[in-house]
């Protein structure tokens, strides 16, 4: 008993050293890796924090100078209007464009799903737009929406309806600008769900359809149960490039009416680069404006486990 003790002792101490030299050569392995991540992700991130806690302007003969101020950048944004006014506007935006995109791109998946003739050209229609820059999009629809100029007002006038401020009117310009971001980027949901779509077993729907399920219920208790992951993928991919939106307020309005258009990476490069220069106060809006996109991301990936654990 006592040899079979050893030897199954001195069997352990090999596998284990066998193990610590096979994760030591995938350490190694990994380190190049590693050190670029870090210098990609971790560096930025601490850089930023660090330019967080000082007063540091790009103004002339101050680029060079960091002035320590702790906690009084974040306490000035805290009781700073502009900044949270622009962070409730870039959330009105997301969930208007969001449900655009969604609810288009949704209904012309199931459309192109049921290989109906001709489908090649609709599907190349959604996914057009996709290969447009966002600042070409924006100057593109900042002359169609021209409020004397533009073909979007001169096709409504030979309709009758009068015409309509759609970027000079505060209460009418974040939906205008949705509406803009759906027709851009629309084809991105729909190559997810229709992806999703051609995924779900036939058998599925045939059962259906022997049990008397059709239309309505069909799509109720089949269809989008299964596409619950894809629709939360994308909403979650939608969400994050939604809640960035720059391009398209900075080339069509920037910013404007009255600020009513300043998304919050409007208003960061306003801070920073745009004009004001004050590189300090820029990296704390920016900072807390990520621990705002990280909360609601967090309820995107604990749906997303959840379905995963169902």
């Amino acid at each position: 008993m006592t040899s079979r003790s050893t030897d199954r002792s001195r069997e352990g101490r090999r596998r284990a050293r066998r193990s610590w030299r096979r994760g030591a050569t995938a350490f190694w392995y990994l380190l190049p890796a590693i050190v670029v991540l870090g210098a990609i992700v971790a560096f930025p991130i601490g850089f930023g924090v660090d330019s967080s806690l000082h007063h540091w302007r790009w103004t002339l003969g101050e680029a060079a100078h960091w002035k320590w101020a702790g906690v009084a950048n974040y306490v000035q944004l805290l009781h700073d209007w502009y900044f949270w006014h622009s962070v409730v506007v870039t959330l009105y935006f997301t969930v208007i464009a969001v449900t655009l995109e969604f609810v288009i791109g949704f209904g012309v998946a199931l459309l192109l799903a049921q290989d109906i003739k001709g489908a090649w050209f609709f599907r190349s229609a959604v996914v057009f737009p996709l290969m447009v820059s966002d600042i070409v999009a924006a100057l593109l629809w900042q002359m169609l929406l021209n409020p004397t100029l533009g073909i979007v007002n001169y096709t409504i006038g030979l309709l009758h309806i009068p015409p309509v401020n759609w970027v000079g009117n505060r209460f009418v310009v974040v939906p205008t600008l949705a509406a803009v971001d759906a027709w851009w980027q629309t084809g991105t949901i729909m190559l997810i769900l229709l992806a999703g779509l051609g995924s779900i077993p036939k058998d599925r729907f045939e059962m259906a359809s022997i049990d008397g399920a059709a239309g309505w219920n069909m799509l109720r208790f089949i269809t989008i149960p299964s596409l619950r992951p894809y629709i939360l993928v994308a909403l979650l991919f939608r969400t994050i490039d939604l809640l960035r939106v720059f391009a398209l307020a900075w080339g069509i309005t920037s910013g404007g009416p009255l600020r009513a258009s300043e998304f919050t990476q409007l208003y960061m490069y306003t801070q920073s680069f745009g004009r004001l220069f004050n590189m300090g106060y820029a990296a704390t809006a920016a900072i807390v404006f990520t621990l705002v996109v990280s909360v609601i991301m967090a309820f995107y990936i604990r749906a997303m486990n959840r379905e995963a654990v169902t």
